[in-house]
This record gives structure tokens, sequence and C-alpha cells, in this order.
């Protein structure tokens, strides 16, 4: 039986992810680096080799293949195929989404801003902002909160957090490149659950006379 989930307050959250996808574009269209941009890019890209490779598994949630992976995992568990569908859709979305906003922003990666950063995934080229791992990781654990119990929450927001702080880790990512991907993969994510939430209105069983 599908757990009948939904999200409180995601006008809220919506407005507060509109917020953050505003004020990290703005900073990504700007030339240069913030002085607390680099920073906490060294500080977490120093982190330790181990720590990288630790991250890397995790990481894979932010990938095109993941939100497959959920689909199937939600339609043989919860035999929710409706969501299953939706979690594609809104992955899909996502992914190709922040590649339109990587095109738009041409914010270059954070080698091109610290010539010396550790590059610890493919040779630190390409577009950044925005971060289409973080985007997919957000936009997928908004839409696992409606089939999954609350206590399981934390760990699906733990998963979202990760991904980002490894993308930079990893050197292929600034801050707010992750910040403005789990703004925008939430906001694509809240539209899923709101196409979620109509469904199972629809579906709902008339009540009594």
């Amino acid at each position: 039986m599908t757990a009948e989930r939904t999200l409180r307050h995601p006008w809220v959250i919506a407005a507060v992810a509109i917020v953050v996808l505003t004020w990290t574009w703005i900073i990504a269209a700007q030339d240069g680096l913030e002085s607390w941009e680099r920073s906490l890019t060294r500080g977490l890209n120093d982190a330790p080799d181990w720590v990288a490779h630790a991250m890397w598994p995790v990481m894979q949630a932010g990938t095109l293949f993941a939100p497959f992976v959920v689909a199937l995992v939600i339609g043989l568990v919860r035999r929710d195929w409706f969501v299953a569908c939706i979690v594609v859709v809104v992955g899909v979305v996502t992914w190709f989404g922040a590649q339109g906003v990587k095109r738009i922003v041409e914010r270059e990666r954070p080698i091109a801003f610290i010539a010396d950063l550790h590059v610890r995934e493919g040779t630190g080229n390409g577009l950044g902002y925005l971060s289409g791992h973080s985007a997919m990781a957000a936009a997928i654990a908004v839409v696992v909160l409606t089939v999954v119990p609350r206590r399981w929450w934390p760990g699906l927001l733990a998963v979202v957090v990760i991904v980002g702080v490894a993308r930079v880790v990893h050197g292929v990512h600034l801050p707010a490149d992750v910040l403005g991907g789990w703004a925008f993969g939430t906001l694509i994510g809240l539209v899923g659950v709101s196409v979620i939430d109509w469904h199972r209105r629809r579906a709902a069983p008339a009540p009594l006379p």
C-alpha cells in the first residue's frame, strides 16, 4: 500500500528556493570569485583523498541514472508506478534543465578561478553553474519524501547534502553552483509533488453522502 504523504508548507519551501536560486545566479553571473566562495572551496577541497573516495558512491545519487534506479525501487517495493514515473520525469527535466542553465550563465569550473585546486574528477573544464548533480539529488529527494516514512527523511536530506559537498571536495563545483543546484532541483521536485498530490486527490474515493 502506498504511503499517502505530502510536504508541509510547499509554498514556503518554494519561496526560499527561489530566493536562493536568484541570489546564487547573480553571484555566478559576475566576473571573478567572492572571498567566501574561495575560502569555502579551498577548505572543502583540502579534504583527504579518503574522504573524497568515501563520498564518491553517494555522489552517484546525482547522476542521470539515479532517477531510473529510484523509480524502479519505488515501483517494485511501494507498487506506486505513478510516483515512479514522476521521479523519472522530474529527474530528466532537472538534468537537462540544469544543462540549459549552464549555457545561459556560462560560469566556468573552479579550476578557472583557483589554479592550484585539486581536481579529483575529470579535467575540471566546462561550465559550472549550476551543479546538475546537486539539482538531481534534491529533485529526487523532494519527490521521494512523499512515499517514505518520516523517519527516513533525515537520511534523504543527508544524501542531498553529501552529493553537493562532494562536488566541491572533488574540485568540480563552487559553493554557489551547489546551492543553486539544490534550489533548482527543489523547485522541479515540488512541481512533481504537486502532480502527485493532484493525482491522489483525483484517485481518492468520493465521500459518502
